[in-house]
């Protein structure tokens, strides 16, 4: 132990007076005695040793001398050394959906709570949610680090780019650790992973129009993140009926599932999955078809499946002029299209289709095409060494060749998937339709689409609104719980489907190597608060001792 004023010491010299005003204020006093003594010369009884030693202590001085040694060593401000993680350590919590499981939350504020006691400061803290938070800026005091922890309040919504949290504090930090549930996709930064509780999920969930086109199909994705078998129930529930099935799924794996849905038209679709568990979120799943009707030209040879999946992901109508949306399949157009334009495993006269070859292993970049996408699925065959122009963007390769790439050139806005249908599983995939739809949604974007994830911000044409809690909500939208939500529009009411971000449901990917630890820095840890408090009841003791002896 240390002392920063040890000059304080000389405080101890205050003694010296204390214990002479203590003798000087001292009288005499009657001590009661024998009357034999005084009749007959008896000498009196001595006390007993204990008696004699009551006497001569006095517990008033002994609390005041107690009190002054107490002082004397706050005020030389005693402290120890410890050694703790050195350099600015920032904080960036997942406050993610996932991060809403059972008990994922404590976790990470407690893991949070370890960090700041182990390192020396200053810290600072981010809540990596949509949209990303300053919950504690820069600070030396750890008390108020700890104190900004309680306001860490995970959502609903997905987490954005990392590098769009940190962006909120651009200063370089030595030290940056992120506490998640889920660490894929963070590199070069130290990561705290916090364990999972065990979950049954629907990681997939779409519908459409059987390609007879006399039922439905819902397609269904559900995941076992659990170490045992599971027997799940899965329910379809539309305007008039319900329909039910039932599968044991094994431990870690996922399980497609088909379920033909009669009746008339629905514009809404609602599937659940039994039994509830610790994230019920993803126990529910939604879906709507859009409703505004798009005038499809399609060119080239007929495919069922593809025309299928346009019209789950829009009211698709056949027309041989005046098109929304030109759809060549497996063909070499005569000219250019006009306007907005789906090239399936289609050239151009300016962009080639070349010629089949085997597909390698499919892998993409972030892009709002491929959201509620699983590409883990994806199994492609063969692609077309289709042209793609110099400025598209490419969102989806097989290996190093394009796969789905994107363009907004001078005829419209083109997407080229150059995948061969035939030779892959994409239309028996739930994931199809929605990438079907999500690039209807780019290529005629006009239209609200009518599938979104919570927090994903909606800008509502001039005359649309959508209901919610009974209240319409015209311009921006930004859906903060899921379900079916009603959207009005001047042609009429559609349905707008929010759900809670698939990635949430997603398994676990283990984190990347472990970062060097940081160095190790000689902290003081003060020890005159406790001082003080020991103190504090001392000189109580002693004002309540002085009036009892009726001072």
């Amino acid at each position: 132990m240390s002392f920063a004023s040890p000059w304080a010491w000389l405080w101890l010299l205050s003694l010296i007076p204390l214990i002479l005003l203590h003798f000087l204020r001292r009288r005499e006093r009657e001590y009661p005695v024998s009357a034999l003594f005084l009749w007959e010369g008896i000498r009196p009884d001595r006390p007993h040793f204990l008696e004699r030693l009551r006497r001569r202590f006095d517990l008033l001085l002994l609390l005041q001398v107690l009190a002054v040694l107490l002082f004397s060593l706050a005020l030389s401000q005693p402290f120890t050394q410890t050694q703790k993680l050195s350099g600015a350590t920032l904080l960036v919590l997942d406050g993610s959906a996932s991060a809403l499981r059972e008990g994922v939350a404590e976790a990470i504020v407690a893991h949070a709570r370890e960090i700041i006691a182990q390192s020396a400061g200053p810290w600072a803290i981010l809540l990596w949610a949509d949209p990303p938070e300053i919950l504690c800026d820069r600070t030396s005091s750890a008390a108020e680090a700890l104190q900004a922890l309680s306001r860490f309040r995970p959502r609903l919504s997905r987490r954005p780019e990392l590098a769009r949290a940190l962006a909120l504090l651009p200063e370089p930090w030595p030290r940056i650790v992120v506490i998640t549930d889920n660490p894929a996709g963070i590199t070069g930064i130290e990561v705290v992973q916090v364990p999972r509780p065990e979950n049954l999920a629907l990681t997939a969930f779409s519908v459409r129009p059987s390609p007879d086109g006399t039922h439905y199909e819902a397609f269904l994705r559900v995941l076992n993140d659990a170490n045992a078998f599971k027997d799940v129930q899965v329910r379809v529930r539309t305007g008039v009926g319900e329909y039910l099935t039932s599968r044991l799924i094994p431990p870690g794996e996922e399980e497609i599932v088909i379920l033909p849905i009669s009746g008339v038209r629905e514009s809404a679709f609602v599937a659940e999955l039994g039994p509830l568990d610790s994230f019920p979120w993803d126990n529910v799943r939604y879906f709507a078809f859009s409703g505004g009707e798009v005038r499809v030209l399609w060119a080239g040879e007929e495919d069922r499946y593809l025309w299928a999946a346009l019209r789950a992901a829009a009211p698709a109508v056949r027309v041989s002029s005046s098109p929304d949306l030109v759809v060549a399949f497996s063909a070499e157009l005569p000219e250019e299209p006009r306007g907005a334009a789906f090239l399936v495993g289609a050239g151009t006269p300016g962009f080639p289709r070349g010629r089949l070859r085997e597909a390698d292993p499919i892998h993409g970049k972030a892009h709002p095409v491929l959201n509620h996408v699983s590409l883990s699925q994806f199994r492609v065959g063969k692609v077309w060494e289709s042209a793609i122009p110099e400025d598209a963007h490419v969102i989806l390769w097989a290996g190093d060749f394009p796969l789905l790439a994107l363009w907004d050139g001078p005829y419209g806005r083109w997407a080229f998937l150059t995948a061969d249908l035939r030779s892959s599983n994409l239309p028996l995939l739930p994931d199809f339709p929605i990438l079907i739809g999500n690039i209807l949604g780019w290529l005629l974007p006009e239209d609200p689409p009518s599938l979104l994830v919570v927090g994903e911000g909606l800008r509502l044409p001039q005359g649309f609104s959508v209901v919610v809690e009974g209240k319409e909500v015209e311009g921006l939208w930004v859906p903060e719980k899921p379900g079916i939500y009603e959207l009005r529009r001047p042609q009429g009411t559609d349905f707008i489907a929010v759900n809670v971000p698939w990635e949430a449901s997603s398994p676990v990917s283990s984190p990347a190597g472990a970062l060097p630890a940081p160095p190790l820095a000689q902290v003081s840890l003060p020890l005159w608060p406790w001082v003080v408090l020991a103190l504090l009841p001392l000189l109580l003791g002693e004002a309540l001792l002085f009036a009892r002896q009726g001072g």
